[in-house]
């Protein structure tokens, strides 16, 4: 019960310092999914059309996921460091993991809401519907969560600033969006392009959840990715519990 409560409380100090620090950025962070999901699926099409809109509805939502580990938890930590909070969570008697875990779960519940919002709009504006299995959609949004944050807490855990987290960030997140079959199909590079970009955990990450959410596909046809994924996620790990910096 001790841990839970501290997971709780600092779940809850995690939304605190989210709204607190810039109240506007929950408006964006809920509205420009939506604006992105409406601008592609116009460009694509020549209307409402639900083809185009299948395939961002689920690559928009991966691409916040990415944008979550990368700037939501990387430039979080380096905030943290660099305003000397690190330093007062690491004398607390709470657990280096229970800290971690809090961070999943106030992503993972930031993310919900951005899924809500472009699952909605989806829906009702462009046709599109979420027939997958629940337990499978939420499995690989898991795995994806916890892989992208593990990459993000090493952007954390080098940068000695805030400003250079923003930084990295930047370079790794707007390219792989775009890059990692999100917005733009891959299909549409040569080839040799296209198979080298499915390398990518962010690439195998968003296929997997789109044909899991949109079209129905079972995880054990993606077992080979998700078997990356989970390898990335110990890699990621493994990184930044070795470079990790409290101060």
């Amino acid at each position: 019960m001790r841990l839970l409560r501290m997971f709780l409380v600092q779940t809850k100090a995690n939304f605190v310092w989210y709204f607190r620090r810039d109240g506007e950025m929950m408006f964006w962070t809920l509205a420009m999914p939506v604006f992105f999901l409406v601008l592609f699926s116009f460009a694509f099409s020549s209307g409402p059309n639900s083809g185009s809109s299948r395939f961002l509805v689920p690559g928009i939502i991966g691409a916040q996921v990415l944008s979550s580990g990368f700037w939501g938890v990387g430039v979080m930590l380096a905030t943290f460091r660099e305003k000397h909070l690190l330093r007062r969570i690491y004398i607390t008697p709470m657990p280096p993991w229970v800290f971690f875990a809090s961070l999943v779960v106030y992503r993972m519940a930031l993310l919900a809401a951005q899924a809500t919002i472009l699952v909605t709009v989806g829906a009702l504006v462009f046709h599109v519907r979420i027939i997958g299995n629940p337990l499978s959609i939420l499995a690989i949004l898991l795995l994806g969560t916890a892989t992208f944050v593990s990459l993000g807490t090493i952007i954390g855990a080098l940068a000695r600033t805030t400003e250079s987290a923003n930084n990295i960030a930047s370079i790794l997140t707007v390219p792989l969006a775009f890059l990692s079959d999100a917005y733009v199909p891959i299909d549409r590079f040569p080839h040799a392009v296209s198979s080298a970009l499915r390398m990518l955990p962010s690439t195998q990450f968003i296929d997997t959840f789109r044909d899991v959410s949109v079209y129905g596909a079972s995880l054990t046809h993606y077992g080979a990715w998700i078997g990356m994924l989970v390898l990335w996620t110990i890699a990621g790990t493994v990184i930044s519990a070795r470079t990790f910096r409290w101060v």
